[in-house]
């Protein structure tokens, strides 16, 4: 399987290629510009706002705004589902960039399991982060566990040669807890953003990586672009693939949301062959307002297997 001959596209001043438009869009709701500018411009017969209690937005009111009720991603979407029509042809967008990323992960795998064989993802970059390498994205961390629906039926009991693959990004303590609470996996590997969404941000991520350095240990890194979905799913079947008689794999989506995306593709395309699970540090708060501006916007077309 060659995860990069998938689709992508980028356009520049919050301009989007709709094609002949969508039946729903989603986006996170985030009080970011790149976020309002991208759903203001999008065609599609029915917009929703997908407000988060993590980001803690409790004015945020309006027709066209669905309130998650829960913190679990099992959970937040029940009634959103309940009232929306979804069939195998439904024409679907999401704009990813102001999506909690277990949440983005669960949405994406519901919506397959749905009988959804197509979706457009979006992802708006930023200029800049508010505060360099030391914006903080989430609070106090609750527990690390599997996301919900992405554990494998496959799991083995032999855990000798277990696997972890953590797409690294800003967040030195998610990057921390995960390792920890993997500590006795021999076989760890951190898929590092490069090139990344602006030239500085490279730097500012190996900075955060180095502040985790105590809780990691020895850092086995590969490399692939932070705005790529595809080159991150192929770079993690590379790894799995040089891994001769591992046993179960985890997988962590710690980085960018395309990054997270990759992680999600992977796991459809393996989950029914091979032992794969997607873990994540859990917090239920979520800073908005993180990023700066926007550079450019990307578009994704995910074509789901059977």
């Amino acid at each position: 399987m060659d995860y990069t001959i998938f689709y992508k596209n980028s356009y520049y001043d919050g301009e989007v290629d709709c094609g002949q438009g969508y039946d729903y869009f989603f986006s996170g709701y985030d009080d970011c510009v790149r976020t309002k500018t991208i759903f203001d411009k999008i065609t599609s017969t029915e917009k929703i706002w997908i407000d988060f209690p993590h980001y803690k937005l409790i004015d945020l009111v309006g027709d066209n705004i669905y309130k998650c009720n829960s913190y679990k991603e099992d959970e937040a979407f029940i009634e959103l589902f309940n009232k929306i029509s979804i069939n195998k042809d439904t024409k679907i967008c999401i704009d990813i960039t102001g999506f909690i990323r277990p949440h983005l992960i669960f949405f994406a795998v519901y919506l397959y399991r749905l009988g959804i064989k197509k979706i457009d993802f979006l992802y708006s970059e930023p200029q800049h982060y508010k505060n360099a390498e030391e914006t903080t994205f989430s609070g106090f961390i609750d527990d690390v566990k599997l996301i919900e629906g992405c554990s494998s039926s496959i799991n083995l009991p032999n855990t000798e040669n277990d696997l972890l693959i953590i797409t690294a990004g800003y967040d030195d303590k998610l990057i921390a807890k995960v390792s920890q609470s993997k500590s006795k996996i021999k076989n760890k590997y951190y898929i590092i953003g490069f090139p990344s969404l602006q030239p500085d941000m490279y730097q500012e991520g190996i900075l955060k990586m180095y502040n985790a350095q105590d809780s990691i240990g020895y850092i086995n890194s590969r490399f692939s672009p932070a705005f790529d979905p595809f080159v991150t799913a192929q770079t993690i079947h590379e790894i799995v693939e040089s891994i001769h008689n591992h046993s179960n794999i985890y997988l962590s989506p710690l980085s960018t949301k395309p990054q997270a995306l990759g992680v999600a593709l992977y796991y459809l395309f393996n989950f029914k062959s091979k032992p794969v699970n997607i873990v994540f540090p859990y917090s239920n708060t979520y800073n908005v307002k993180t990023a700066m501006g926007i550079k450019k916007t990307w578009k994704y077309t995910f074509e789901l297997p059977e």
